[in-house]
């Protein structure tokens, strides 16, 4: 089976073996790494220009040395505290692991660590005995759905696919024009602009299936921003739709630390009662959906009669009407 390699790891042991003394021909390196020995001279030729390394070639030895016994390609070097932050990150990535993305981050990784590890005083093995990152609990994608839509989004190609949405019996066929892909809290979104209605929709790639380019091309839109999206989100969902209204709800004081738990609007104000009480208001587009403020209204019941809804009107009937559906626990 042919050797898995990068031109990085290439360079790293053509560099131990001539700092060892071995001269190494093109062929016993086109060999041991089974690529052609055109890959190999290209190699030596990148070394030479572009690293200035002084390699040679000995006619006597057949192989390759340095003019400059004391040379030797430049290594990366880590303290131990940089070592820990570079493993924990890795950790971190793990939600893309089964995407092309997460192969490649990987394999970086790999090389890094076996350049560098040894120099840190302290072994990935260590590290990871000391320290862990749990990553938040995420969906798994389909590689061939994200393969798509990631061409699709550089592309600007449109797409169609089959969605099933939590709160629908069956899938349904949807064209559209992927804009933007984001992973907020462990999970990848599509956001995308309908053809049926013009709407941006945020879709969960998780729920997406048979996905294929129609051959349609569009346009970069005016009107969407990704930057921007961080300002739209409470929670996982971003309100895309509609006009901006102001949330507004009361936390009394035994419920006070869950406001303080995290950020959870971009532009939310929290306003300190004398009561222990604290009043969060933020602003959320609630038009164009079948389930406005879904995201919010889950929030508020999660801290039950503990959390008040003080605006806007439609809000507080909205969470009244889910509470009185819910009925007497029996």
């Amino acid at each position: 089976m042919k050797r898995t390699n990068t031109q990085f790891e290439r360079h790293v042991d053509m560099d131990r073996r001539i700092r060892d003394g071995k001269y190494p021909s093109v062929q016993e390196l086109a060999s041991d790494w089974e690529v052609d020995e055109r890959t190999i001279k290209r190699d030596v030729e990148f070394m030479r220009d572009r690293l200035q390394a002084p390699i040679e070639y000995d006619r006597t030895r057949r192989g390759y040395y340095y003019t400059e016994p004391t040379w030797g390609l430049p290594a990366i070097s880590l303290h131990e505290s940089e070592l820990v932050a570079l493993l924990l990150a890795r950790q971190a990535l793990e939600q893309y692991n089964g995407l092309p993305l997460g192969d490649m981050l990987n394999h970086f990784y790999e090389q890094v660590l076996t350049t560098a590890g040894q120099q840190a005083g302290a072994t990935p093995a260590d590290i990871f005995e000391g320290f862990s990152f749990v990553p938040p609990p995420s969906v798994p994608v389909d590689s061939s759905v994200w393969n798509v839509l990631s061409r699709s989004v550089l592309g600007r190609r449109s797409v169609e696919f089959s969605y099933q949405s939590i709160s629908a019996d069956r899938p349904r066929a949807y064209a559209a024009d992927p804009l933007h892909i984001s992973n907020i809290e462990g999970e990848w979104y599509l956001f995308a602009r309908s053809h049926r209605k013009g709407d941006v929709l945020q879709l969960a790639i998780s729920r997406m299936d048979q996905v294929k380019e129609t051959g349609g091309t569009f346009e970069a839109p005016d009107d969407f921003v990704s930057a921007e999206l961080k300002q739209k989100l409470f929670g996982r969902y971003a309100s895309m739709q509609g006009k901006p209204e102001t949330v507004r709800i009361r936390i009394d004081s035994t419920r006070v630390s869950q406001v303080h738990l995290k950020q959870w609007h971009a532009d939310q104000k929290v306003i300190h009662r004398k009561n222990g009480s604290v009043e969060i208001s933020f602003p959320v587009n609630s038009g164009g959906s079948k389930s406005p403020y879904a995201n919010v209204i889950s929030w508020v019941l999660s801290m039950g009669s503990h959390a008040k809804v003080l605006a806007p009107k439609r809000l507080k009937e909205r969470v009244a009407d889910e509470v009185s559906k819910m009925g007497p626990v029996s």
